[in-house]
């Protein structure tokens, strides 16, 4: 961002808001866009949609900015492919800033967009009119010379490789890794092996390799990056985390240890490589069995869930609403305290037959209980939340996060709590719910979801909070000033915050879950089908080993490679046929029929040692392949090497099955 605003016209005053700006440049930054001085502001997906939340990197509510006349969304693909799970919030830009922000003009860009990634991006920006969406070709500059190797020994052939005459006086390169731990692993190892040389220019970078991964602190990231920018590093040793926004144009070579996630992925980062047009090498290493394919197949399998694991979100988000039931006394609605209208919501509302329709609730989802009880992630768990929102008949509605549970302490003991129940709605009802808890020394306290209270009020959540927080203050009779009163109002328990607008019906919750679940099934699939493909498409154009690799590339297999990418995005025809075939095992991965009884023995070897825990099919499978959960972190389940990542060459789904079965047979 920082880039990008130094490098714009100079009668364009632009700004940006990002991570690594202190607080007093934020806040500048934040009089100049509500002042209406700033004609461009960059900023994240985050920033943009939990606008009002009062994070540190966040934009003030909508209602408070400046018109916007005009939103352009850079590396445009992430709508659709770092939106499921990774970072949800790019679901949802799009949304906000058409219904919130007033946007009706965009523009979306991209390199790298095949014909299916194209058709949910003009999905997402509203372009419905016109001829289809068609995939964007990636154009391989002439320049790149590409190559691949199966190698037994891939750490040590990539020591080779940049001992050899083809890379050996490139001073600047970039070695993709997909495993943090790698990263420090390989950095560690090219500073042994290799040696500082003379680089064409004649300058000698005065560190040979370093690490960076997003597992570092910012200064350490920032310490590398300038490093390798300004030529005193040769080697970066990274994960994806490096490499975007990178604008270095003599950057001579980009190496994969290891299958990149996507076609998109590597032409992402191949293209980092010779933007000075001149030579520039980019060398992918295969692992030989297979083992990159399975770590890769790990990832997609973390995003899933169970059907019963979404039934259980679906329960809980649209719970049974009795808006329009009796009361227990019988014969009428329910009770409602009557509130000036400006702080009234949504709730029920009485129908010329004298019942009560329900308008809709808004509800607080506490992040962490939810976490435990779905034994999903925080970003799993928003992303379903988002596919009903974004849902055609839009079942809910995502509000800013907030912090749901209040706790009301009252110095003064139960006096003062009805003292202040006289002159605030809320405490009056709350207290009406639930008598105060006597906190000791003549002092009281209640606690209760503000959320929950503001909706069975048909308040709005603002107003009640604000309310509550002004028993804090009253006004000296005597000097008219403002002054304590002891009482303290603490809010916390950051939760998930929806609005829905109706009750549902039974039928229709089955309707959402069999939506959710087809749904997260399908990108199951589609991923794994990408996987599939990516790993023939580079192991067509391999060499057994990289010994052919060391003195210049092949131009006939170069050019193979590209034009394996340049159909792939503008033809893609992925489908059922990537899935795995029930006839056999997947590429690196083992027959299932070789290994099941070895591992039925581990899984009732594993129940036994932990009696205590509520395994499912799914959990066993998860600890199988090393994916770590709310309920089986990896820093617990890790420790054990008998089960931790034991059967990462065994399909997934055959190992779920298998887990399944020997619960059932343990009456679990």
């Amino acid at each position: 961002m920082d880039d990008q605003v130094s490098r714009l016209p100079p009668g364009l005053k632009a700004a940006c808001l990002h991570s690594g700006m202190n607080r007093k440049q934020r806040e500048g930054v934040l009089r100049k866009v509500l002042a209406a001085q700033v004609h461009v502001l960059m900023l994240s997906p985050e920033a943009l949609v939990e606008a009002g939340t009062g994070g540190p990197v966040c934009l003030p509510p909508a209602s408070q900015l400046p018109p916007v006349a005009f939103a352009c969304i850079d590396e445009v693909h992430c709508l659709s492919q770092w939106s499921h799970n990774f970072r949800p919030c790019y679901l949802r830009v799009c949304k906000v800033l058409r219904e919130h922000m007033g946007v009706h003009c965009f523009l979306g860009l991209t390199a790298t967009a095949p014909r299916s990634t194209a058709l949910d991006v003009a999905r997402h920006l509203g372009v419905t009119e016109g001829p289809s969406p068609s995939g964007l070709p990636a154009t391989i500059p002439t320049n790149l010379h590409l190559s691949v190797s199966m190698d037994r020994d891939p750490e040590q052939a990539l020591v080779t490789l940049l001992q050899g005459e083809r890379f050996r006086s490139l001073d600047s390169a970039i070695v993709y890794c997909n495993r943090r731990e790698d990263t420090e692993r390989v950095a560690a190892l090219l500073r042994t092996c290799l040696h500082k040389t003379p680089g064409p220019r004649g300058g000698v970078p005065e560190a040979v390799a370093e690490a960076y991964h997003a597992g570092m602190c910012a200064q350490e990231r920032r310490r590398v990056q300038q490093a390798f920018m300004r030529g005193r590093l040769r080697v970066v040793v990274a994960t994806v985390a490096f490499g975007m926004g990178l604008d270095r144009p003599d950057v001579r070579a980009v190496l994969h240890l290891g299958l990149p996630p996507s076609f998109e992925s590597y032409v992402q980062a191949i293209g980092r490589a010779g933007r000075d047009g001149q030579p520039a090498h980019c060398h992918l290493f295969l692992q030989p069995q297979g083992e990159d394919l399975q770590e890769l197949r790990r990832h997609v399998h973390a995003h899933t869930v169970d059907f019963l694991t979404v039934k259980r979100l679906v329960q809980t988000v649209f719970p049974p609403c009795s808006c329009a039931h009796p009361s227990p006394e019988g014969g009428g609605k329910r009770e409602q305290v009557t509130l000036p209208p400006e702080t009234r919501q949504c709730g029920s509302q009485d129908t010329p037959s004298g019942s009560s329709a329900c308008l809709g609730h808004t509800r607080a989802l506490p992040v962490q209980p939810m976490e435990q009880t779905l034994d999903m992630p925080q970003e799993a768990i928003e992303t379903l939340l988002c596919y009903l929102e974004l849902h055609p008949q839009r079942w809910l509605e995502l509000l800013a996060p907030t912090y749901a549970h209040c706790r009301l302490h009252s110095p003064r003991g139960p006096a003062q709590l009805s003292a202040l129940a006289l002159r605030c709605p809320p405490v009056a009802v709350c207290l009406a719910q639930q008598p105060p808890e006597d906190t000791g020394g003549g002092s009281s306290s209640v606690e209760f979801n503000v959320v929950e209270l503001a909706d069975s009020m048909g308040w709005e959540l603002a107003p009640l909070r604000r309310a509550l927080c002004q028993l804090q203050w009253d006004q000296n009779p005597r000097s008219g000033m403002p002054q304590g009163t002891g009482v303290l109002v603490e809010f916390g328990e950051l939760a998930f915050h929806v609005h829905c607008p109706r009750n549902l019906t039974a039928e229709e919750k089955d309707q959402l879950c069999e939506f959710l679940h087809g749904r997260v099934q399908a990108r199951e699939q589609e991923a794994l089908a990408r996987l599939r493909r990516t790993f023939q498409a580079f192991h067509s154009v391999a060499y057994p080993s990289c010994g052919p690799c060391l003195e210049r590339p092949n131009e006939e297999r170069s050019v193979q490679l590209k034009t394996l990418l340049r159909c792939y995005f503008e033809e893609e025809t992925l489908g059922p046929q990537g899935m795995e075939d029930e006839e056999g095992p997947e590429p690196g991965q083992a027959r299932l029929q070789d290994w099941e009884d070895q591992i039925r023995r581990d899984i009732r070897q594993l129940l036994s040692l932990r009696p205590e825990e509520k395994f499912s099919g799914r959990a066993v499978a998860r600890i199988f392949h090393g994916i770590g959960s709310p309920c089986y972190p990896a820093q617990v389940f890790g420790r054990d090497r008998r089960f931790w990542r034991r059967y990462l060459h065994v399909s997934f789904h055959a190992l779920m099955r298998l887990a399944t079965e020997e619960l059932l047979l343990r009456g679990h």
